[in-house]
C-alpha cells in the first residue's frame, strides 16, 4: 500500500510540474507585447507577395496600384483577397513575444513553416513564417527573421489564427473575377422567378378587366 501511494503521489507531482510549465508558456512575454505589430510598414506600402504553403506558391506584384498574380499563373489578381492578407499582417497585433534560440525552434512548428509569406517594401524584403497553433488552439507562432544563427536568440510571436483564413485561401480566391462572371451564375434562378411571374400577370389583368 506505501509503494501504491508513494507512485501515486509523483504521479500527481509530475502531472502539477506539468501544467505549471504550460501556465508558465502562457504568461511568459505577455508584458511585451503592448498592442505591437509585426512590422513597421502599412498595407499601401507593399508592393509585391509572395504566399509560399505546402501545396503551392502564390506570387504577388502591384503594377499602377493593381494587383497582378505571376505565380500559378499571370492574370490580374483579386485586390480584396490580397487587401484581405495583407491587413491582417499590417494591422493585427502581438499577443505574446517568447524569446528561444534556433535549435528549438521545432517546438513552435517554425524549423520547417507551415507558410511563409514574403513581402517587398521600397525595395527591401521581409519575411513572416507562420508555424503551429499555441495549445489553446486559438492563436498560431510566428516569426519575422529568416537569417537565423546558432546563437542569436530568437523572438517568436504569438498572433491571431485569422490569419489563416487569408494565408490558406484556394487558389481561384485570388484570380479576378471577370465582369461576366455573375451574369452567367446568377440567371436560372431568375430565369424560373421570371417565368413564374409573368404567367400570373395576365391572369391578374384579365380579372381586373372582368
Amino acid at each position: 500500500m506505501k509503494i501504491q501511494r508513494s507512485t501515486g503521489f509523483l504521479l500527481g507531482v509530475a502531472i502539477a510540474l506539468t501544467a505549471a510549465v504550460a501556465i508558465f508558456e502562457t504568461q511568459k512575454g505577455r508584458e511585451s507585447s503592448g498592442g505591437e505589430t509585426l512590422f513597421d510598414f502599412a498595407e499601401s506600402d507593399v508592393s509585391a507577395l509572395t504566399v509560399e504553403r505546402e501545396d503551392t506558391t502564390l506570387a504577388f506584384t502591384k503594377i499602377d496600384n493593381s494587383w497582378q498574380m505571376t505565380e500559378p499563373e499571370e492574370t490580374p489578381a483579386d485586390p480584396s483577397s490580397v487587401a484581405f492578407l495583407l491587413n491582417i499582417i499590417t494591422n493585427d497585433t502581438i499577443q505574446e513575444t517568447l524569446t528561444t534560440s534556433s535549435d528549438q525552434l521545432d517546438t513552435y512548428g517554425l524549423e520547417d513553416p507551415k507558410a511563409t509569406v514574403n513581402l517587398t517594401v521600397d525595395d527591401e524584403d521581409y519575411t513572416l513564417a507562420i508555424g503551429d497553433e499555441d495549445f489553446s488552439g486559438t492563436s498560431l507562432y510566428a516569426m519575422t527573421t529568416h537569417d537565423v544563427t546558432e546563437t542569436d536568440p530568437v523572438e517568436v510571436f504569438l498572433i491571431p489564427q485569422g490569419i489563416e483564413n487569408g494565408i490558406e485561401r484556394p487558389v481561384n480566391d485570388w484570380i479576378a473575377k471577370s465582369d461576366d462572371e455573375p451574369d452567367t451564375t446568377e440567371p436560372l434562378p431568375e430565369s424560373e422567378n421570371s417565368t413564374s411571374d409573368e404567367g400570373e400577370v395576365p391572369t391578374n389583368s384579365t380579372e381586373t378587366a372582368e
